[in-house]
């Protein structure tokens, strides 16, 4: 599985991300992060944003699994109860990815 996850956006803008593809990295971390994207269901949903929401983060994900391949867009406000543990575990990890 092939993971990378943005967050940008807040009142301080903000750019991190994190990348992984858990078959060139195995271990604990992976299998913790591959069961936390199928628990989280993240694979079925769309993108979702709060119209006129400011000042919030926007968090990206770009999932490999297999041949499926899956791409969405959610703000903080939509962040379903099922994908939370998910973007924590990704922030977590998350460095900076602007340039110095």
């Amino acid at each position: 599985m092939k993971v990378t996850f943005r967050q940008s956006g807040g009142f301080a803008p903000i750019f991190v991300g994190f990348q992984v593809d858990t078959d060139a990295a195995p271990g604990p971390e992976s299998t913790e992060l591959e069961k936390l994207v199928i628990d989280s269901g993240i694979m079925k949903l769309s993108d979702a944003k709060v119209k006129g929401a400011r000042d919030v983060y926007f968090y990206t994900f770009d999932i490999q699994m297999a041949e499926l391949k899956h791409s969405v867009t959610l703000d903080q406000l939509s962040v379903p109860p099922a994908v939370q543990p998910l973007v924590e575990f990704l922030k977590a990890r998350s460095r900076n990815m602007l340039p110095d």
